[in-house]
């Protein structure tokens, strides 16, 4: 990677990251890592965008909006579905509360019907966005050290199967192994605040070698002449084409 400035964007988005991985770890013992995992989840894009301002990459572009939007759908799906919840409870334990039956058992099964419609859609922008960040590593491997462009990769496919594993949470299963990649996707991804320790690609020079110049002698352009009538020789014979004369 030639350009410093990206270098150091892409650095910060590692460290970040790394930042992430351990705070989801922590959040099985307390809630707010997890928040604190998703400040440093949205300062990560903001890397990102730091260093598409320079690249100008539409899978960047695209990893960014889409996390985005699956973000937004999965508070919005999460809130519906639990109004829903809320509702149906109520209904059942404060029955005095509600007039209608119908009417509060159609309106709970609409929000948790729009709720699951939101996260759903969101899994599928989630799953979108990794594969997005994904091919960007893959057609840009030349600007990370080897060493860890397999790892960056892994590591997008890693949290693209945990999107997919947490949506069939109720499975429990599915969970605790999208749990499990989620992390190890999140430590892959952070391995790009060791970016710094590489050195720089330097732009190989291209040598051209010339071929070596000769002094031409007098003698040598004089003999190219008949040296009686000045007329240029062919170089075959022994005498000018023109005077007859002898060409030594």
């Amino acid at each position: 990677m030639s350009n410093m400035d990206v270098r150091k964007d892409f650095y910060e988005f590692g460290k970040n990251m790394q930042i992430v991985a351990f705070c989801t770890v922590l959040s099985l013992v307390t809630g707010v890592t997890g928040i604190i995992a998703l400040i440093f989840t949205f300062i990560a894009l903001g890397n990102i965008k730091n260093a598409n301002l320079k690249l100008n990459n539409e899978y960047l572009e695209e990893f960014r909006s889409k996390y985005i939007r699956a973000f937004i759908l999965k508070m919005c799906g999460t809130i519906v579905l639990i109004l829903g919840v809320i509702n149906l409870v109520l209904f059942f334990f404060i029955p005095s509360y509600f007039s209608s039956f119908w009417i509060i058992i159609s309106i709970s099964v609409i929000l948790m019907l729009t709720g699951l419609t939101f996260l759903i859609t969101s899994v599928v922008a989630e799953m979108k966005a990794w594969e997005n960040l994904k091919r960007f590593f893959e057609e840009n491997r030349s600007l990370f050290p080897g060493s860890i462009s397999h790892d960056l990769i892994d590591g997008c496919d890693k949290l693209k199967t945990a999107a997919l594993l947490f949506a069939l949470g109720f499975l429990i299963i599915t969970a605790i192994i999208g749990f499990i990649y989620q992390v190890i996707g999140y430590f892959n991804l952070a391995k790009l605040n060791n970016l710094m320790l590489y050195d720089v690609p330097k732009t190989s020079s291209i040598q051209v070698n010339l071929p070596e110049s000769r002094a031409i002698g007098i003698t040598e352009i004089a003999s190219n002449f008949c040296p009686n009538c000045g007329t240029k020789l062919s170089g075959l014979g022994k005498f000018c084409p023109l005077c007859g004369s002898d060409i030594k």
